[in-house]
């Protein structure tokens, strides 16, 4: 006799591809026209910005560039700018041929240098980190007993678990005017920019996600005068999103933003306007609780159960972690301009857990006693320890802008580096998704009506009750437990 079962669909979106790809750009620039020879360059800049997303069948392809600035001391004794857009397009090999879903990247640009090729010629390069995950949807049939016997005992269990109910983006713009500091000079020049976006505030309100934040605009000008100065500008922004499901208390959205267009330039009454594309990678992830039938006996019949394994990726936790990056300044020189390129967080699995490098690099603009400006470059990294048997995916954040202090006849250069850490793991649950129930048969006149047995070793009350022929609930009443028994505790057994 087949035994009712219900059935419902559990629908949630899976990780398959979370990979890193490392790119390195480079560029042949020719002055133009007009502008005075190469004697030296002095430093380079840029600004990553993130095109296109492409799934194909057996690759995931990004697109974009970079925005490069670079000043040269020019033969005539001037500081020079040059500006360039430095085109990339990154590929990652992934096995979802079929498949259809969605991609999600983070751009990370690890450093920026320009050199002298000739007197009318730079070579410009750029190192990429490019970090590309991907999300399929997937779905899972859970079974559950209907109306049963009364002579059938069923062990279910519940698994409250986090899983991703939804994945999307949304591109909007930005165009404000922003305030300089008070005591800036009259702006005669841009020479770089850079906007850093980041989050500060988000949650789920039904079918709509909110999420504010900041875009740290980090610029270097001149002044009217020639004199060069360093800001740092906050761009706030504000988005909500529609889902397209409705969501309880609970739920929560994690954003990871990208730069899709940036454009800074000062106005005629003191400001700087600024222009910029950003879209908002999101997930939303929802508690939700499996209920699954995990074995069934009678006491009075044989039988048959049908077993399935059900995989089901759960977010586990987050946890924030922070470096102190340092680097001491060598050589003479006072800064003028620091910035921090940081890199990709690299993940190293161990036996017990997870190591995850946070590193970068400081690019400082000194200038010496004699007036020249220097550019400095310096490397810096830091491993921290995570204890976690699961995947761990990174994201990594700035807090704030680098900063120099003077310590004792130098400078040191710091910078406060963030990494958010996700822990996925993929859980197996075991389900009986069916039952064969044999006739009932009278129960064997010479059976004892007690057992006394000991609880041995792992097993439970479950597995006591299963292989003597009583349940739970009676040897519970018997021996008045309240909880599973201690090892080796002799118990009566009733025997049904």
């Amino acid at each position: 006799m087949e035994l009712p079962f219900e059935k419902t669909v559990s629908r949630f979106w899976q990780q398959k591809l979370y990979a890193p790809v490392i790119r390195e750009e480079t560029q042949e620039y020719k002055l133009p026209e007009g502008m005075p020879d190469i004697e030296r360059v002095i430093a380079a800049w840029g600004q990553v910005v993130l095109r296109g997303k492409e799934w194909r069948s057996h690759h995931i392809g990004l697109t974009g560039g970079v925005m490069v600035w670079a000043i040269y001391a020019a033969a005539d004794g001037t500081v020079r700018r040059i500006e360039s857009w430095m085109p990339f397009s990154a590929r990652t090999e992934h096995s979802h041929e079929g498949e259809e879903g969605v991609i999600r990247a983070e751009c990370v640009l690890s450093g920026v240098d320009a050199r002298t090729a000739s007197s009318r010629k730079l070579m410009l390069r750029c190192q990429l980190g490019l970090l590309v995950q991907t999300m399929v949807p997937r779905e899972a049939t859970i079974y559950a007993p209907g109306e049963l016997p009364g002579d059938i005992e069923v062990l279910e269990r519940t698994y409250p678990m986090i899983l991703t109910r939804e994945t999307g983006e949304k591109s909007f713009l930005c165009d404000e005017r922003l305030e300089l500091p008070q005591g800036t000079g009259t702006i005669e020049q841009l020479l770089y920019y850079r906007l850093t976006p980041r989050v500060t505030e988000q949650k789920v309100l039904g079918s709509r996600a909110v999420f504010r934040g900041t875009g740290m605009l980090h610029l270097l000008c001149r002044e009217e005068g020639g004199r060069l100065r360093s800001l740092e500008l906050e761009l706030p922004f504000a988005q909500y999103l529609d889902l397209e499901g409705d969501y309880e208390e609970g739920a929560e959205v994690s954003n990871l933003l990208a730069v899709t267009s940036l454009e800074a330039e000062p106005t005629d009454d003191g400001g700087i306007q600024v222009r910029c594309g950003l879209v908002s990678q999101y997930i939303i992830n929802a508690p939700t609780v499996i209920r699954c039938l995990e074995d069934a006996y009678s006491p009075l019949r044989e039988l048959e159960l049908v077993r399935e394994e059900v995989k089901l990726p759960a977010w586990l936790d987050e946890q924030v972690r922070q470096v102190e990056l340092q680097e001491r300044l060598a050589g003479e020189g006072i800064p003028v301009d620091q910035i921090f390129f940081p890199e990709p967080c690299m993940v190293t699995r161990l036996p017990e857990g997870a190591e995850i490098r946070m590193g970068g690099s400081f690019q400082t603009l000194c200038r010496t006693e004699a007036g020249e400006l220097v550019g400095k470059s310096q490397k810096a990294s830091q491993t921290v320890s995570l204890v976690t048997s699961c995947d761990t995916i990174p994201c990594t954040w700035l807090r704030g802008g680098a900063k120099a202090r003077r310590e004792g006849s130098g400078w040191m250069v710091e910078q406060t580096v963030e990494s958010r850490l996700s822990s996925l793991c993929t859980k197996p649950l075991q389900m009986v998704t069916g039952i064969r129930a044999g006739e009932l048969r009278d129960p064997d006149p010479e059976r004892p009506s007690v057992i006394i047995r000991a609880k041995r070793g792992e097993e439970t009350l479950w597995d006591i009750a299963k292989v003597c022929g009583s349940t739970v609930s009676a040897i519970q009443r018997l021996n008045k437990l309240e909880r599973e028994p201690e090892d080796n505790r002799l118990l009566l057994i009733p025997v049904i």
